[in-house]
């Protein structure tokens, strides 16, 4: 029944769409499924009688043959930054905005999880320049402000909004910070130049000690071709209005190359580094995709 729901084209507030992906992901139950960083080791203490014997640390019993425990510090609750591409490109098709639409709702859901949590979160917008940032929160009124934010992306215009996603972020590591979850929410598409810079950047946040994850969202037509009487298919570069006119056998053999390069140059070098990719395909139920993050 839910899926249902979801699958449908009519537009539902982010607010209705997220309650109702959250029904279809819990079935009733209530549970975390967004962790934040364990509990961080403070020191070493003599074992006493009666403590959990869980907590010996059996590798210093074998080295002192005295019995000591772990103690640690609180645990820490997840802090968790959404940082959304909204340049052209994420608004494609233009008829339907279906990858910039996915991609608001898998954070509006995710954000909705974070709240019922009591865990704190936040979203920054960018294109060519930095368009929108909020603070970290958990209230509810945090929560709806995330939901208009994220609505009215929707409704801006998105001609020619280039893609400085890569040196934008590197401007902002520092004021990242440390210890939180950050998903990097884009469509990839980068010059070469852009995604070692992207990587660079990745790896600066990881060392930081961040967990992060990306999530690749990708419309099947990009990389597919669809049946045309035409020997002939124009591309447009929807951030510059360039049009490029392409016979449809080296317009196929163009998809599938740059599709290739883009997890050869990029998704495969960030894996071997350990950080985490997710391909979001828009035409896949909104329930099954934000599973596959969780």
């Amino acid at each position: 029944m839910i899926e249902t729901l979801l699958k449908k084209n009519e537009y539902k507030s982010l607010e209705i769409l997220s309650k109702e992906a959250l029904e279809g992901i819990f079935h009733g139950k209530h549970r975390s499924i967004l962790h934040g960083f364990s509990s961080e080791f403070k020191e070493f203490k003599s074992y006493e009688q009666g403590e959990n014997p869980r907590n010996i640390d059996w590798k210093l019993f074998g080295k002192t043959d005295k019995l000591y425990t772990k103690t640690y510090q609180d645990e820490t609750n997840i802090k968790v930054y959404f940082i959304l591409d909204i340049s052209s490109s994420m608004y494609f098709p233009m008829d339907t905005k279906e990858k910039i639409n996915k991609a608001i709702q898998i954070i509006a859901t995710l954000a909705t999880i974070l709240q019922k949590q009591k865990d704190l979160f936040g979203v920054i917008f960018m294109s060519d320049d930095l368009t929108f940032e909020s603070k970290l929160g958990h209230s509810l009124a945090h929560l709806k402000y995330i939901y208009q934010a994220l609505e009215q992306l929707v409704l801006e215009n998105t001609t020619k909004k280039k893609t400085g996603y890569p040196d934008l972020i590197k401007g902002k590591i520092e004021l990242l910070g440390s210890k939180k979850k950050i998903y990097f929410i884009s469509d990839l598409m980068f010059t070469e130049t852009e995604n070692a810079t992207f990587i660079q950047s990745m790896l600066e946040i990881k060392a930081l000690k961040n967990e992060i994850e990306i999530l690749y969202i990708l419309d099947p037509s990009e990389i597919t071709i669809q049946n045309s009487s035409s020997n002939y298919m124009n591309i447009e570069d929807k951030e510059t209005d360039e049009v490029l006119s392409i016979h449809i056998d080296n317009y196929k053999d163009t998809l599938e190359k740059m599709h290739e390069l883009k997890f050869e140059n990029l998704i495969s070098k960030l894996t071997q580094k350990g950080i985490k990719t997710h391909v979001i395909s828009v035409e896949q139920p909104l329930i099954n995709l934000v599973k596959q993050i969780i």
